[in-house]
């Protein structure tokens, strides 16, 4: 794995975010994409908000896909693997990047045909613990016209990623970034490295 990490913090530094192909296993795939699918149907996801708990808000002109937030203490066996796993990074940026963080949280996101999340950024206005933002996709497949892309703007640019099935995207929480329409379901796991 440390290759992999050097590679995600190499992206970061070089061009504003680190991308791999190869952070969970096949297995490890497939088993949060269940997890994902058993929590929706068991009617777990609701209406994702833009804002903290703070100033929640549900606009649908701004977001329209549907969440679940992750609990360690409620984690089944995938999910307990995947938070190990993250453990064990964020140890080595503290480590070897002094970044500081000391908590994490996550959420599945299901984008249906349609969904969409316009131009944000992930650090609160009255709240700038989230450092450092994770995206991991686990859609069965992906094809170019299946949209749901991940577009992040960066100095006088902006960059679009695919949400290929495993593929993970570790950047800043201040860049700006936005998720492109969704023209067939997106399925993803995504999460914030917080300094407290």
């Amino acid at each position: 794995m440390l290759d992999i990490y050097e590679q995600l913090i190499q992206g970061l530094l070089d061009k504003g975010f680190g991308s791999v192909d190869n952070w969970l296993t096949h297995e490890e795939l497939v088993g949060l994409r269940k997890s994902l699918l058993t929590h929706q149907e068991n009617d777990h996801f609701h209406a994702a908000g833009i804002g903290n708990k703070d100033n929640l808000l549900v606009l649908k002109k701004i977001r329209n896909d549907q969440i679940y937030w992750l609990n360690r203490t409620k984690a089944n066996h995938w999910e307990q693997l995947f938070l190990e796993k993250i453990d064990a990074y964020v140890d080595y940026l503290n480590r070897t990047c002094f970044t500081g963080i000391q908590s994490c949280e996550f959420q599945y996101a299901i984008y249906d045909k349609g969904s969409y999340y316009k131009k944000h950024v992930d650090r609160f206005k009255n709240d700038d613990k989230r450092q450092f933002t994770i995206v991991f996709y686990l859609s069965e497949a992906w094809k170019q016209g299946d949209g749901g892309e991940l577009r992040l703007y960066t100095e006088d640019t902006f960059t679009e990623i695919q949400p290929i099935p495993g593929r993970m995207v570790f950047f800043r929480s201040d860049i700006e970034h936005e998720v492109m329409m969704a023209n067939a379901q997106r399925l993803s796991l995504s999460g914030w490295m917080k300094s407290m």
